[in-house]
């Protein structure tokens, strides 16, 4: 498994753990609906990356990695927006998400650029 694909699942990984010790503490009336498709996402995303670095054909996964990152962007600021999390944990949040997302970018574009040629 090469070094950064490798990474990139480790950091899904322990962004989720980070994300469901969150969403544990969102109001009871919000845990069955935003804080349960947060949570279905971040994992979704995790395992997604972590099957497409043991896959040889890759992009399909990514690709689908890349839309649930986008549903987990929105789902995450609606948290954020209706005071689920403090601004200190959306910060973190955020960059975490950016993060994943540069380092799915990066890798879509590579296996992009070696099924071309």
């Amino acid at each position: 498994m090469p070094n950064h694909e490798m990474l990139i699942v480790k950091k899904a990984f322990d962004f989720s753990k980070w994300l469901l010790h969150h969403t544990g503490k969102f109001p009871k009336s919000f845990r069955f609906s935003i804080a349960v498709r947060l949570e279905n996402s971040v994992l979704e995303f995790t395992e997604l990356v972590a099957v497409a670095n043991m896959r040889s054909s890759k992009l399909q996964g990514l690709h689908e990695a890349d839309e649930v990152l986008t549903r987990l962007r929105l789902l995450f600021r609606m948290s954020f927006e209706m005071k689920f999390i403090n601004l200190a944990s959306y910060e973190f949040g955020s960059q975490q998400i950016a993060e994943l997302g540069k380092m799915l970018g990066g890798w879509i574009k590579k296996v992009e650029q070696s099924v071309e040629k």
